[in-house]
Parts: C-alpha cells; structure tokens; sequence
C-alpha cells in the first residue's frame, strides 16, 4: 500500500526545527514544505506534466500560510487536469510577488544583529535614498541590468561615487538572498563587470586644520560663536568639546549621558556604534569634564546634544559641519577634521608627550590593523587605560595653551 502522509498543521510547521541540511514535511497530494537550513520555510508543489516530473514554488510560509498554499495546490492540479501547465500559466498567479523593498528590508533584517548600529544605518539609508524611489516598488523578477545601471550612473552624476560601489555591492547581496530564498532564479548583478561600470573613486581627504595658527584661530572662532551667530546651546558646547574629544562625527552627535561616567572621568560607548568589535573607552581631560558637566545644567534628553525641534533625537551630523561653513570654514574644517588635528599634532609630538602610535590610535577608535598581530594581542576595552588618559590630557593642555 502506498504511504498515506497525514496533513499538515499550523502549530506543526511553526515548530518545525531548522537543522544543518534541508529537509521536507508533506502535507499530501504533491504539497509538501521544505524546512532549510538558512532558517526559511518554503512551499514547493511536485506534479507531473506530459509524463515529465516538474516542481514549482509557492512562496514562503507565514507569507503564504497553509490554508493559501492548499488552495494553490488544488488550482494547480484543476489546470494540470485541463492540459495547462501551471508554471506556464500566467493566469495560475501562484508565485508571490515582491517588490525589491520588500526583498531589501527582509535582507536587512536578517543582516541587522551582524552589523553595527551606525554600518546598518548607513547601509539603510544608502538603500531608502538612492535605490527605493526608482526600483523599490518593482517586482524584483522585472528588474534587468539596464535599470541598475541606470542606478549607479545617477548617482556618479551627482559625484556619489562610493555610494554608488556601495550600493551596488549591496544590490548583489540582496540578490544573492533572493537566490536562496527562491524570490527570483538568477542573480543580475553577477553579470554586471564592475571594473569597466563603475567610475574610479578618486581619494579626497575631508578638509581639516593642523597647523598651530589655524588651529588657534579656528579655537578662538569657536569661543566667540555664541556671540557672533544665534544658535541653541547643544550647537554652542558641540562645537566646545569637538576638539577635546576627537570622535567622529556620529558618536560625537548621538553621544547620550548613559555613555558618561562622571566618576571614572571616561566615555564608554557600545561597540554598536563604532566601527570595531569591542566597546570603547575614551578617558576624559579635565578640559571635556568640565564642559560635560556644564552641559549637564541644560539636560533635557537621554542625548547630550538634542535637536533644537524633538528631544527624541540628537543633533544632525551636519550641525557641526553647517555651524563651521557660518564661520568661514567651508572646505577648510570639517566635523571629521578634529581627528585629524588630533592625529597629526599626536604624532608630531610624541617626543613631548613620550606616548607611542598605538596609544594614539587606540585613543582614534582604530583596531589594530595587522591581523597576525591583532590574533595574539586581543584587545580590551580599558587596554592602555592610563596611557590614554595621559594623551587626552595632554592633547587638551596643548589646546588650552594656543588661546
């Protein structure tokens, strides 16, 4: 006798384990679902046409739940019966249609605890500006090569040409996905040749002060730009501490109280938003601990530096940017420019100071970059503790003594 295989169940296939290879639960009569091991469930439907064995997709479950996929099977086997193959049959309607957003935020999700929370964000972001508007409402089976490259070539005009190889590494990622989870057959992207597509990036360092008199007067702008610009106090002490902290842009803006220890006199921030794989500590001069504490008077956020219209959020990473174009620096110092003043002196210094390359480096938030030697040197987060905050203070002296 054949083997009957008893139906399916909601709670059955909700508790269905993922192991380390795929395996199949049928539901009967060429139904089955196909548990795989990239922790997905997929519908799939066996029939035979014309004598030949075929196979089709019915999407994914909960997106398509059990009571939906019976009633694709029983349509399919009605058309079968009527010399119609439903693969073929544009009418069948059986595959799930999605658009590129949809494909983009599943692969996002999935990708979201594997990244940081600022290299997420970015990698969002790239995707809702550049990529959503023209192709984020198409199914992701009619897109071709054409309209990616007609993608990239928009935003190479407007010279965003490294998110332009961003965005499209990002693409192929997403296709890449879409293959193993059976949204489309092919990956487009694959056959595009990125060497002779893509413009070459030319390297532009942002623009920053690192000489004794800029930096001098560059300091004595900032301590006078309450009185000479009306602005909001966060923009005011933003501005203040940018140059004893040296951090970059976003950890400086979105820096909440929770990562201040006033009594350890240190910034610890969450190895989420930094570009590393431990959390940071930065010790704190007394120059910075004295602004902080000033700042403290006027909290009124889990932000140190809240947005003037919402104090759900912090400031933009272009208050700072757009408060230095006011004072005459446009092209000359940017947000990003702090770190590179802080490096620059730092390394011309260290005779003075007697601190080496890596305290100077560990002080920047940068991993080591030699792989052998980071495999044998595993870091702590208050490694060089007390060298950094010999640096910092130094640095911030160094500074005090300009002005």
């Amino acid at each position: 006798m054949p083997k009957i295989s008893m139906p399916l169940s909601d709670v059955k296939i909700r508790t269905a384990k993922y192991k380390e290879k795929d395996y199949k639960l049928s539901d009967g009569r060429g139904l089955y679902i196909v548990i795989k091991s990239c922790r997905t469930k997929m519908w799939r439907f066996d029939f035979t046409f014309l004598g030949k064995r075929k196979s089709m997709s019915f999407g994914i479950y909960d997106e398509v739940s059990l009571k939906e996929a019976r009633q694709k099977r029983e349509k399919a086997r009605k058309n079968i019966e009527r010399g119609i193959n439903p693969i073929d049959s544009k009418s069948s309607n059986f595959e799930v249609t999605v658009n590129f957003k949809q494909i983009s935020e599943k692969w996002l999700a999935l990708m979201k605890d594997s990244w940081s929370k600022s290299n997420y964000e970015k990698i969002r972001g790239n995707l809702e500006k550049n990529a959503y508007p023209f192709i984020g409402q198409r199914d992701i089976k009619d897109i071709n090569r054409k309209d990616i490259l007609a993608l990239v070539e928009s935003m190479e005009n407007r010279d965003a040409i490294e998110y332009a190889s961003r965005l499209l590494n990002n693409i192929q990622r997403i296709y890449k996905y879409a293959i193993t989870n059976e949204y489309v057959e092919r990956n487009i992207i694959s056959d595009i040749d990125k060497q002779n597509s893509l413009k070459k990036r030319k390297t532009k360092n942002l623009p920053a002060l690192t000489k004794k008199e800029d930096i001098k007067k560059l300091l004595e702008d900032i301590n006078s730009y309450s009185d000479e610009f009306k602005s909001d106090i966060c923009t005011i002490y933003a501005l203040k501490l940018a140059p004893y902290l040296a951090l970059r842009p976003f950890n400086l803006t979105s820096l909440e109280w929770s990562e201040i220890n006033f009594e350890s006199k240190t910034i610890e921030i969450s190895k989420d938003k930094m570009k590393m794989s431990i959390d940071f500590v930065l010790p704190l001069s007394n120059q910075a601990f004295e602004l902080l504490k000033e700042i403290e008077k006027f909290k009124s956020s889990k932000f140190v530096f809240p947005s003037p219209t919402t104090n759900t959020k912090s400031i933009s990473g272009n208050t700072i940017n757009d408060a230095l174009h006011k004072m005459g620096y446009k092209n000359k110092h940017t947000n990003h420019g702090f770190r590179a003043m802080f490096s620059t002196n730092a390394y011309e210094n260290v005779a003075k100071h007697h601190l080496h390359s890596d305290i100077i480096e560990s002080c920047l938030a940068h991993s080591e970059p030699n792989r052998v030697k980071a495999a044998y040197n595993r870091e702590s987060k208050y490694k060089y503790i007390e060298e950094k905050r010999k640096l910092m203070q130094w640095w911030a002296d160094w500074l005090n003594n300009l002005v």
